[in-house]
């Protein structure tokens, strides 16, 4: 019965710590993406850089959006979150993220992802967005609309 108890125990630090690790992996990789688009910001309209990160498996990445508001961009175009299962991060960024189409954040999915971001201004309101583009079979999803639900059903 203790045996039992402390094989119990120990799977469930060994759980917890698996997914530390994920997502400790997840902020790295992301953190690549948001230090490159925060010096792109500095730099104004026009700056562009390609870059490849990977997202570890089921995880998704949010770009200019909150955990469950993601159709609330371009309100929370500066935030970005990680998304692991029953976890959720969220973090502020000095850049305004947007999909390719400046019609809503960007969705990233699990696995690798070459990617491009580009300054522009969005033109009614001035603002500096980086938009964030790549090939749509790595698992980009350009608007809130088209894609938040099969960001999530790989999740």
């Amino acid at each position: 019965m203790l045996f039992a108890a402390l094989l119990v125990l120990s799977s469930i630090s060994l759980s917890g710590f698996l997914e530390d690790e994920k997502e400790r992996e997840a902020v790295v990789e992301v953190s690549k993406l948001t230090v490159a688009a925060e010096q792109l910001s500095l730099r104004g309209a026009g700056s562009e850089v390609t870059l490849e990160l990977r997202v570890p498996e089921d995880v998704k990445v949010g770009l200019g959006a909150l955990p469950g508001r993601e159709g609330e961009w371009p309100a929370d175009a500066h935030n970005y979150y990680l998304s692991m299962g029953r976890r959720e991060g969220f973090y502020a960024s000095s850049a305004s993220f947007s999909g390719p189409s400046m019609e809503g954040p960007a969705i990233l999915g699990s696995g690798r992802h070459r990617l491009v971001l580009e300054t522009v201004i969005e033109p009614e309101t001035g603002r500096l967005f980086v938009l964030v583009s790549g090939n749509e079979s790595e698992g980009l999803q350009g608007t809130y609309e088209e894609s938040y639900d099969e960001a999530v059903g790989g999740v």
